[in-house]
């Protein structure tokens, strides 16, 4: 694989400033409720949308540090963000990968759930007199699975995936970084979790709300078995695939195998960032945070894409780069 350096240069512009969210329900067809909140700046005529996806645990986006930052990244889009099933406005619990999550969530969280909730919002918002038509995916870890998932669903003209890798089905991710922690740890072996034993479990119960490593087995039936890089092959948007190269929740060979399989098919829709020294939350090995001028340059990225003509050929822009 040859990877080049990539250089962007990110300018500082005026944005507009930013209003409260609009905290707006609707109603699946099980009849529960769908929180979600439009962030729309205070700016007159048609502006783009941005879907920021969250990833994994009960929180709602509103307490989302991460999506806080992303947001800030397309300050001039309008931004949507969707509560998962069973998370309520506001909703911050202490331990928001496990035991503070509540049944109702445990019970019916799934990603193919998000991803449905996320398409009847959009739909929603068809007509909405202040939007433009651009739109935008964004998602990291679990929620670049549901933005990788969404884009084969609905017309978006781009989409970012961070720590996503995709190349593996989401079982086999889970899989290697678990048993990966257990071997930096030296934990002995007899003492291993036994993941595909409780994957098992879960294809045998798939509506089984009980829980394994802070996720219900209804979850792990759902996700396990589906591969993002499918999806996103299925997509006709701008993709863009952030990996940091000792991600240990993300293993970097999982991107790169995405890369191989759209360089197989013949694809020129996939631009492939790797940052060798960075972690899974883009942090460096000491500690130091690189996540703001890597959002930076992935907000740049879009802007380009939405700015093209024409979406570029195979060879006008370089699939791949090791970004310093």
């Amino acid at each position: 694989m040859n990877l080049r350096p990539l250089a962007l240069f990110v300018a500082l512009v005026a944005v507009p400033a930013q209003a409260a969210p609009l905290q707006m329900e609707a109603s699946r067809p099980d009849g529960s409720t769908i929180h979600w909140y439009l962030d729309r700046p205070d700016t007159d005529g048609k502006i783009g949308l941005v879907v920021l996806a969250q990833g994994s645990g009960c929180q709602s986006a509103l307490k989302n540090q991460n999506i806080a930052l992303v947001r800030q990244m397309f300050a001039g889009f309008a931004a949507l963000t969707v509560d998962k099933y069973g998370v309520a406005p506001g909703d911050d619990p202490a331990d928001p990968f496990g035991k503070d999550c509540g049944a109702e969530f445990n019970a019916h969280h799934t990603m193919t759930q998000r991803v449905e909730d996320y398409a009847q919002v959009l739909k929603s918002l068809g007509d909405a007199p202040w939007w433009n038509g651009q739109l935008v995916l964004f998602g990291g870890s679990e929620g670049g699975d549901i933005a990788a998932r969404l884009s084969a669903e609905v017309e978006a003209d781009a989409v970012v995936l961070l720590s996503t890798g995709g190349g593996v089905t989401f079982g086999e991710m889970v899989r290697q970084s678990i048993l990966g922690e257990m071997a930096r740890l030296s934990v002995p072996r007899e003492q291993w979790p036994q993941v595909d034993a409780a994957f098992e479990k879960a294809r045998k119960e798939p509506m089984n709300p009980e829980l394994w490593s802070g996720s219900s087995y209804r979850f792990w039936a759902d996700a396990i078995d589906n591969r993002p890089a499918d999806s996103m092959l299925r997509s006709s948007a701008q993709l863009l695939l952030i990996q940091g190269g000792i991600d240990t929740s993300t293993p970097v060979s999982a991107a790169r195998i995405t890369l191989d399989m759209f360089a197989a098919a013949g694809r020129c829709n996939l631009t492939y960032w790797e940052f060798p020294a960075y972690d899974h939350l883009m942090t460096d090995s000491a500690g130091g945070s690189h996540m703001t001028d890597v959002l930076s340059q992935a907000a740049v990225w879009v802007d380009m894409r939405l700015a093209a003509d024409a979406a570029p050929s195979c060879g006008s822009l370089p699939a791949t780069a090791a970004v310093e």
